[in-house]
């Protein structure tokens, strides 16, 4: 199973809210997203959505990136595709040099 991606963020949309437990103000980013892939079945693809993006990652910047998906259970344990890194490419590659990638003590909470 192919997990990379290329997956272009155009935006940002922050949802707030107030934690149920805590009362603590809070906040969902969802990445505005375009993801392109190519598979031997299904040939090119390109989905436009939104990615719910985890907190170690909320601080990348838009542009062009190959994401590596991995399999997630959420709270509600349904089973999805979440981000675990991030590497810059196209013209983000000449700038940064390093990929983002999800804290693995951070990666079970983000879930």
């Amino acid at each position: 199973m192919d997990t990379k991606h290329l997956l272009r963020i155009v935006g940002y949309k922050i949802i707030p809210y107030r934690n149920k437990k805590t009362g603590a103000p809070e906040e969902i980013r969802l990445a505005q997203t375009i993801v392109t892939s190519e598979s031997v079945e299904k040939g090119q693809q390109v989905l436009v959505g939104e990615l719910m993006m985890p907190k170690p990652l909320w601080d990348t910047p838009v542009g062009e990136y190959l994401a590596e998906f991995e399999l997630a259970v959420d709270q509600t344990l349904r089973i999805g595709a979440r981000i675990s890194k991030l590497h810059p490419y196209g013209q983000n590659a000449a700038g940064a040099g390093k990929s983002v990638q999800q804290p693995k003590d951070q990666e079970k909470k983000a879930a």
